[in-house]
């Protein structure tokens, strides 16, 4: 009796090492089913080379856009920051950028597909100040959003 005994404990160990592996195996994170990129904590928006509205992690936005009616920006590309400010820009299809004025009708986002998913324009509509809130979509809901970005509209002096 004791060398049944002693084969069931025999078994009963391999079992544990085979689901202690398979369970091991599964929750490895250099899985292909991890996904390893950056988290936005901040974003950089550039026009013509040069840096115009910046939001460092743990700090507040620095810049605006002021525009007179019926200006259209240059194109202005979006680089999300990592907790270390490093630029990157999500090259995943299921990321997307997204947009949100405070007050509609003053100014108007317009991105084109030949530009990039992370490059826009402004176009000033008419007299005003609103907000614009930048989104780092990811299917249907927001990863990251920006503070508030001033947008001034006036006419010219």
């Amino acid at each position: 009796m004791k060398k049944l005994t002693f084969l069931s404990k025999v078994r009963t160990v391999l079992t544990l090492f085979i689901f202690a592996g398979i369970l091991t195996a599964c929750s490895n994170s250099t899985s292909s089913d991890d996904h390893d990129h950056s988290e936005p904590e901040g974003l950089r928006l550039k026009m013509n080379g040069q840096t115009i509205v910046e939001q460092l992690p743990d700090q507040d936005i620095t810049g605006e856009f002021e525009l007179t009616p019926g200006q259209e920006t240059d194109l202005i590309t979006i680089f999300f920051l990592d907790h270390d400010g490093d630029e990157f820009q999500p090259e995943e299809d299921e990321y997307s950028l997204g947009h949100e004025f405070e007050d509609q009708g003053i100014a108007e986002f317009e991105q084109h597909s030949e530009d990039g998913k992370w490059s826009f324009h402004l176009h000033a509509e008419s007299e005003g100040i609103t907000d614009l809130t930048l989104m780092l979509m990811h299917n249907d809901h927001s990863d990251f959003s920006s503070q508030h970005i001033h947008v001034h509209v006036e006419a010219a002096e």
